[in-house]
């Protein structure tokens, strides 16, 4: 036997010792892992609502469209922070708008819709004023009529 057959020999072993065998047990140990892990979280039961709008909301949505007439773009339930920006040493404020309308050409709020009766809205009212916002203290439970909304909009 050569001394070359003795060292490939000795390679070969080694080789199998400390590159195989551990990748072969570190890939058992991790499917195992894998395969008998407990689920710590309860399965989440959800389901797509049938629909975002009750009907009327979504009516209402729909004369809003059609007594702007293409003019703005009509955006409902606005994050307030997506539309006002504050200092950073300031709080910011927190709640949503029912529906904000943007102008198409210049990008700017011409106007926002919402219920301004609960507290965290009645806090950013002032806010909103402040900012030159027309506002429209609309109840939710209660819509505006058509020709209500046409006089707040030629306004």
């Amino acid at each position: 036997m050569s001394t070359a057959s003795v060292y490939l020999s000795y390679a070969f072993i080694y080789f199998v010792l400390f590159i195989a065998v551990p990748f072969i047990a570190v890939t058992f140990v991790m499917t195992c892992i894998k395969f008998f892990k407990s689920e710590g979280a309860a399965p989440i039961h959800a389901k797509i609502k049938d629909r975002l709008f009750d009907n009327e909301s979504l009516g209402f949505l729909k004369s809003l469209k059609s007594l702007t007439k293409g003019e703005y773009e009509i955006c409902s339930h606005v994050p307030l922070e997506s539309v006002i920006e504050v200092a950073a040493d300031e709080a910011e404020p927190h709640g949503y708008l029912d529906y904000v309308l943007v102008d198409q050409n210049s990008s700017e709020i011409k106007m926002v819709i919402s219920d301004f009766s609960d507290k965290s809205s009645a806090e950013i009212k002032p806010l909103l004023q402040k900012l030159n916002i027309r506002l429209i203290d609309m109840k939710r439970d209660c819509p505006m009529d058509k020709q209500h909304l046409m006089q707040a909009l030629a306004a």
